[in-house]
């Protein structure tokens, strides 16, 4: 290092640090700036009680008067988990807290896991997300606010793109979560705007400002059960890449969700310039919505990705359950030659090509099989010793393996019939996946006696022709799962005496390259 090198250094670092308040105060008031906020807005401030949304709501009061724009904060707290005394204390303090500074306080509750089990969400994380989200913009319709305030910061973006990565999620999943973004959940008219003032700020500088005398924050206690992926990521992975890779890894992975996502911005620009000649209908009354396969294929694949994306959330309304598997299998289909094959998607739905077009619509039941042709039987890969999340591909299969503790009330039903959760002693001897054999015999769950698995075929209605193809996950003690169709009685997950369960959660997903 030069000598001049070192004499900036050390006069850089005479400067002490600035404080966690004026961090954050600078921060949320440059977010500010970048709204276009007016005196007559209210806000909505998502309040959990813990030190992020705790310093949220003091922080935005604070901005107020260098903005010099009096806008209304209005607080919204959901009670929606199964921590028993503790949620109700939570909610208590986020009412004491309100009363203190004077703010207007939404409170509600309600039962997630029977959400879950009606609705058939994959998991209570998921569930929980969508019903706080739709109670903000319930609140914010009925305050009229435009923007809803979140409390998610920089840790918390890192933490989700090392999730979406771990996922193979595509440039989407990279870019994680924006400073200013549309309603994450379509068909809400007129939708208010999701704000997120701490995402440059550090998880750490929050729980120091939350820990000064004037505030004060709850501290969660399921934020440490590692039962749950993202408290996993938080309190293992990103330890250890700090530690072994880079000091720097929040921020890096900052930068990273910054440069997806001036490209994904371009990218849509280009789709938005295309969708009228691709999708030049619109949907249907019956749901439907045609694309011009020729249109769409001249396209390059990430245009294709993109405008094959807008078309199933143009239909199903949903921007979440479709994955990059099902994306290149419906580009596949829609470059093909022949009519009539068909990609069955999440929620009871399918693109199917048709001449000259691919149509997404509500299933019906197609002529044509959509899997893929047999590859030959494999074994999977399963999540035991070091192995966290076991992935097997063979042919257009591919297998995902990884462990879940399941809590009391969570479903079973996972809501994705290429998805089911098996016990854990039911794979200790390993898994192989094959087809149908005749003479192949099961007794699926809930259901007396064992029944011949061609009997099954027939009551679901399966075409002959589907049979060869559909895939059985296949133990030393038999059938586990006969994959989209039943799984096995004595392959099903038991709870113990405190209704929690160990399960495998196994994922079958159909990919192109």
């Amino acid at each position: 290092m030069s000598r001049r090198s070192r004499r900036y250094r050390g006069f850089r670092e005479s400067f002490p640090r600035p404080s966690p308040v004026i961090r954050m105060h600078f921060q949320v008031l440059e977010s500010a700036r970048r709204l276009d906020l007016l005196p007559t807005d209210t806000v909505v401030v998502g309040v959990s009680g813990g030190p992020d949304s705790t310093a949220l709501l003091d922080m935005l009061g604070r901005i107020q008067q260098t903005l010099r724009i009096r806008f209304q904060r209005h607080a919204a707290h959901l009670i929606h988990d199964f921590r028993g005394q503790e949620k109700y204390d939570d909610a208590q303090f986020v009412r004491d807290l309100c009363a203190d500074r004077g703010l207007e306080l939404t409170v509600e509750e309600v039962d997630v896991a029977s959400y879950q089990r009606e609705r058939g969400v994959s998991s209570f994380e998921q569930a929980a997300r969508d019903l706080r989200y739709q109670f903000l913009e319930r609140v914010a319709r009925e305050t009229g606010a435009r923007f809803v305030a979140v409390a998610h910061t920089a840790d918390d973006l890192a933490e989700t793109i090392l999730l979406h990565i771990a996922r193979g999620s595509g440039m989407h999943g990279l870019r994680g979560m924006t400073e200013i973004s549309p309603w994450p959940y379509p068909g809400v008219d007129p939708a208010p705007r999701l704000w997120r003032p701490l995402l440059g700020v550090r998880r750490a500088d929050t729980i120091a400002y939350s820990a000064m005398p004037h505030a004060g924050y709850r501290d969660d206690s399921t934020n440490y059960m590692e039962d749950f992926a993202r408290n996993r990521v938080r309190m293992n992975l990103m330890p250890a890449l700090a530690e072994q890779l880079n000091p720097r890894i929040v921020h890096a992975l900052g930068r990273l969700a910054r440069t997806a996502a001036t490209q994904l911005d371009f990218l849509e620009a280009c789709t938005e310039e295309h969708w009228p000649a691709v999708a030049p209908e619109g949907v249907d009354a019956n749901g439907m919505l045609r694309l011009r396969r020729g249109r769409l294929t001249d396209l390059h694949p990430a245009l294709q990705a993109l405008l094959l994306r807008r078309a199933w959330t143009s239909v199903t309304g949903d921007s979440k359950r479709l994955t990059e598997g099902h994306l290149q299998h419906m580009a596949h289909i829609a470059r093909g030659n022949a009519s009539g094959k068909t990609v069955m998607l999440p929620g009871s739905y399918t693109a199917r090509a048709d001449g000259e077009w691919l149509k997404i619509q509500p299933a019906e039941i197609p002529d044509d099989c959509p899997y893929p042709d047999w590859p030959g039987d494999f074994r999977i890969t399963l999540p035991w010793g070091p192995i966290a999340v076991g992935v097997t591909r063979r042919g257009g299969w591919e297998v995902t393996a990884e462990t879940a503790k399941l809590l009391p009330g969570a479903s079973l039903d996972t809501g994705d019939p290429m998805q089911a959760y098996l016990s854990p002693s039911a794979l200790a001897e390993g898994a192989t996946v094959r087809t149908w054999q005749p003479g192949d015999r099961m007794q699926p769950l809930g259901m007396p006696g064992r029944r011949k698995l061609q009997d099954l075929f027939a009551d679901a209605g399966l075409p002959r022709n589907w049979r060869d193809r559909i895939p059985l996950v296949v133990t030393p003690e038999g059938i586990a799962w006969a994959v989209g169709l039943r799984l096995a009685n004595w392959a099903g997950v038991q709870r113990d005496e405190n209704g929690e369960s160990e399960a495998v959660r196994l994922t079958f997903q159909i990919v192109y390259n």
